[in-house]
């Protein structure tokens, strides 16, 4: 336990958060994400939701302010401009915490499967809501 960090935050997020550098990516995922078979470094969040655990990263991670979209969401197979009520929750969080307005960019279910495999870690948390996949990138303190 240390002071003035959240005890729902592991000693494994804190440390793999910790390792991270200015533009590294964290994916963020529900419970359907293939994240073992496309991620290096898992971390399991059960009982909690993609924006729980987003609002436990971003208290100890700034996002990054040097690229048009920080925050990258899964779009829907067939319906790619559609944004779901989940998502719209996650970007609003993510506006909140950090303080000011930014871009949420989005990724063919493929395109995005690609892009996170060269996440620095992935987050699994057991969000039942489809669609609550998020590539954040890192900014600096």
């Amino acid at each position: 336990m240390l002071k003035g960090i959240s005890p729902n935050v592991s000693a494994e997020l804190l440390s793999t958060l910790a390792q991270m550098g200015h533009g590294d990516e964290l994916l963020i995922c529900d419970r359907n994400y293939p994240a073992i078979s496309k991620s290096n470094r898992v971390i399991n969040y059960p009982s909690s939701q993609v924006s729980e655990v987003l609002e436990i990263v971003l208290a100890l991670l700034p996002i990054d302010n040097f690229v048009d979209e920080p925050l990258i969401r899964m779009e829907i197979v067939g319906e790619p401009e559609r944004v779901t009520e989940g998502q719209k929750e996650v970007h609003q969080l993510a506006i909140k915490i950090e303080g000011r307005p930014f871009a949420m960019g989005s990724l063919s279910r493929y395109a995005f499967y690609e892009r996170a495999k060269s996440a620095f870690a992935t987050i699994v948390t057991s969000d039942n809501r489809p669609y609550q996949c998020f590539i954040v990138v890192k900014g600096v303190i």
